[in-house]
């Protein structure tokens, strides 16, 4: 685990230069190769080290599900303001760092054998780093994408969503046959230490994500991918979560949580707020995790809760747009600059895992195939079910606030499923299971609905929308030029601009 952590510095530095890139990486008689377990350490770690991974779930995707709100930059996501740099951090990160790694690893070792755990392993990441990509941006570079090296395909097509997604599910169904314990292990695995068994879950937890993502475009085919996912196993318990374990290092070490450094980057934390959707949500269900994601302090750091009992700011606002102090019925004043509930501490520590995957949303997504009927399951058991690996999964964090069993107990005992509110259920305790996953809450907002968005308070009338969330992020401006016939052929499937309130194609 040491080695892998330290020589994945050494493929930081080759992934950060890319000018000459066939002369300083090719031997005149023999091709050099990274070791493979290497690479695939680079590429997990890609997927949420470092800040600019940690850019667009903070200041992008946390506020456009109203998790969070408050400094100037979630005003992008909070606001709907354009900002053509957290834009494209993802589009770079993953195409630039992640995906060359793994389409290195799949190119280079593709005819050994011996290797085709790693090949496996990388093909399960590699259509999670694309699922990424898509969601966020729509139609994209995918068959062609990270091949100009190998095929000299410097300028690649853009694939459709709508053809994407069935390449999704033929991957994970391959790569889980591939997996052969016979062949060589793999070293260095960060994710799950050499475990092919929580790999092939964590292949059908995927492909079970996937297919529930298509509830609306092709309910069909959804139902047919769900129950496949489910035959082909998926996560059982969090041992087989899909998260990112991390170390206490600041930016730009990637063997940091990204999502902290960015919290951490001049003192963020200090003024991001709770946005009264999450929060006022929380409290209407008495939930035991709203003391473990927020807290109220004043200026001294002394707890002032039974105050005001986790005031939250509109989504929209600016941490300075409300200067007004706070008054208590019982006539204490809060001064307006400790008055609202900020981010728990607990989150921004720089060796926090990152949990991509877990099966508290295996569990959600089960429950919700049971409530539309596809599985013969109890969709009430699987909802609860969920619930309680959603606040287990807190104990990820360090300093987080105990929740004792007989609350757990209690707070499930309250929470049945309601005929003709399942959906709705599902989704709303599935949105507070993932935080801080903006990336994933966001996808799985537009697709479902859930939670219903406030409006936006706008006091600066600076919303580039009208008020209006974005259903997309645009692409880097920069593929206007360098790919620029199949950049327009993208655009023009959107009807000739580059539309962030163009709906991706399963949220049709």
């Amino acid at each position: 685990m040491k080695r892998s952590r330290w020589s994945l510095l050494l493929i930081i530095l080759l992934s950060s230069c890319t000018a000459g890139f066939e002369e300083i990486n090719t031997n005149p008689k023999t091709k050099e190769r990274i070791p493979p377990g290497d690479q695939l350490t680079a590429a997990a770690y890609f997927m949420d080290g470092g800040r600019e991974m940690g850019y667009p779930n903070l200041y992008l995707f946390q506020p456009m599900v109203q998790y969070l709100t408050g400094p100037e930059e979630m005003g992008r996501g909070g606001k709907y303001i354009h900002d053509e740099f957290y834009n494209n951090c993802m589009w770079e990160n993953l195409y630039g760092k992640s995906l060359k790694q793994l389409v290195d690893l799949l190119e280079n070792y593709k005819n050994d054998t011996i290797y085709v755990n790693y090949l496996a392993a990388a093909r399960i990441l590699r259509v999670y780093v694309f699922s990424l990509l898509t969601d966020a941006y729509g139609d994209i570079p995918y068959s062609q994408a990270g091949l100009a090296y190998y095929d000299k395909i410097y300028t690649p097509a853009y694939d459709k969503q709508a053809d994407i997604y069935p390449d999704f599910f033929k991957e994970l169904s391959e790569a889980t046959a591939q997996f052969d314990p016979s062949k060589e292990g793999i070293a260095n695995d960060i994710v799950y230490n050499g475990d092919l068994g929580k790999w092939k879950r964590l292949a059908g937890s995927l492909r079970l994500r996937l297919a529930m993502r298509l509830t609306k475009a092709n309910g069909i085919v959804a139902r047919e991918q769900v129950k496949a996912a489910i035959a082909a196993g998926v996560m059982q318990n969090a041992e087989d979560n899909f998260r990112m374990l991390h170390d206490n290092y600041a930016y730009p070490d990637l063997r940091g949580n990204g999502y902290s450094q960015a919290l951490q980057e001049d003192n963020v934390h200090e003024w991001t707020r709770g946005c009264s959707t999450f929060v006022e949500y929380l409290k209407a269900e008495k939930d035991p995790r709203l003391s473990t994601f927020f807290v109220n302090k004043d200026a001294s750091g002394n707890d002032i809760t039974a105050v005001t009992n986790y005031l939250s700011m509109a989504p929209g606002l600016y941490y300075w747009d409300d200067v007004e102090d706070y008054v208590s019925p019982e006539g204490v004043v809060i001064p307006a600059t400790n008055k609202y509930c900020t981010l728990s501490q607990s989150f921004y520590h720089l060796g926090n895992p990152f949990l991509h995957m877990g099966y508290a949303e295996v569990a959600f997504l089960q429950a919700e195939a049971a409530a539309r009927g596809w599985i013969s399951d109890d969709a009430n058991t699987w909802y609860q079910t969920g619930i309680r690996s959603a606040i287990e999964q807190l104990k990820y964090y360090p300093e987080i606030a105990y929740i004792s069993e007989e609350t757990v107990t209690e707070f499930i005992r309250a929470h049945d499923l309601t005929p003709g509110k399942e959906l709705e259920q599902i989704n709303m305790q599935k949105w507070v299971a993932l935080f801080p996953n903006g990336f994933e809450a966001y996808a799985n907002q537009r697709r479902s609905g859930f939670p219903v968005l406030a409006p936006i308070t706008d006091m600066g009338n600076e919303s580039q929308t009208n008020g209006t969330p974005p259903k997309r992020l645009t692409y880097p401006s920069t593929e206007a030029f360098s790919n620029a016939e199949h950049y327009q052929d993208a655009v023009n499937r959107m009807g000739g601009w580059d539309d962030w309130l163009h709906p991706v194609w399963w949220n049709n």
